[in-house]
């Protein structure tokens, strides 16, 4: 279990030092500290927030922003300072049955997100909605009837670029966005993919962007990603459906009134996994989920070396 206790102390782990410094920090000290520190030469021994203007009475109630695009200029660089750790949402819009919202793996992955940044410090960018493949694994090229649209519109020629160059472009787009999200100070950059598929292309992208990255010696940068499922499918059996028990759960606690089961036909409202769907499963994931993403999260903070370079942990 994760401890999200605020700890004011910077641990030196400089490999030229063999032996560990520990000092007490007043809290001005930290942030001070934590703005100016190398990524490859010290860890933040930190989750959550450090910095006077962001209390944890405030991150108790909800109501402190952490949307970057939301965020002034002087309250991102306090909460980047605090807890230097990006959060980047991708997804897709796309059919998820008659009763779930289209854009839910975006919209669900920044729910997932924005909880981590609430429990553990750290900025949430806009989710990525647009410019995976539209082609394959994709599940609208079925759904032309739902849409009421030619079945043409979901065919392969209907794109003005290829299969493979749209998987090109969706890479280079994420690697452009890792770049971008670095170029603001990040050390640390966590993507979220809610469309199971996204999670090879945000591994592939944060694999190149590492290479470049870790050349920048004023500010080497690293990243990880994940879908949430994969996280906790050995606890919860089931999970990482489409659009069935463990995604409609999971909007239904994260963005209750989201999904409306009536909306099903009769016939599929008697299928089984019906049963299963309840905000209160949902919640018991996320929270799972959260633990899990914030434990990571600590050890990059804590041994960013270990995330730099070949052989990293994806």
């Amino acid at each position: 279990m994760v401890s999200y206790a605020r700890i004011s102390r910077l641990e030196n782990t400089d490999r030229g030092d063999s032996s560990l410094t520990m000092k007490r920090w007043t809290r001005r000290e930290f942030v001070r500290a934590a703005g100016t520190v190398g990524l490859g030469t010290s860890g933040f021994s930190v989750l959550g927030s450090t910095d006077d203007s962001i209390t944890s009475a405030e991150r108790k109630r909800g109501d402190v922003e952490i949307r970057y695009e939301w965020l002034r200029p002087g309250e991102m660089v306090s909460r980047r300072k605090a807890c230097p750790v990006a959060y980047l949402p991708i997804g897709t819009l796309e059919w998820h049955l008659e009763h779930n919202v289209l854009g839910l793996d975006a919209v669900k992955a920044h729910g997932l997100v924005m909880e981590c940044a609430r429990r553990g410090g750290g900025v949430v960018f806009p989710a990525l909605f647009y410019g995976e493949n539209r082609t394959e694994a994709h599940v609208d090229v079925l759904r032309a009837d739902e849409f009421e649209v030619p079945p043409e519109n979901f065919g392969p020629d209907f794109m003005p670029f290829t299969v493979s160059e749209q998987a090109t472009h969706y890479h280079h787009l994420l690697i452009h966005v890792l770049n971008e999200i670095a170029s603001l100070g990040f050390r640390f950059i966590i993507v979220c993919a809610g469309h199971y598929p996204l999670l090879d292309h945000a591994r592939a992208a944060i694999s190149v962007f590492r290479q470049t990255a870790r050349r920048r010696g004023h500010q080497p940068t690293t990243g990880w990603a994940f879908s949430g499922y994969e996280l906790v499918q050995d606890v919860l059996p089931g999970v990482g459906d489409h659009g069935l028990t463990w995604e409609t759960s999971l909007m239904m606690a994260l963005f209750p009134g989201s999904a409306d089961l009536s909306l099903l036909p009769p016939e599929v409202r008697r299928e089984k996994w019906v049963d299963s769907v309840s905000a209160e499963y949902g919640r018991k994931a996320i929270d799972l989920i959260i633990d899990r993403v914030l434990a990571r999260v600590e050890d990059m903070l804590k041994n960013p070396g270990k995330y730099l370079g070949h052989c990293t942990p994806m």
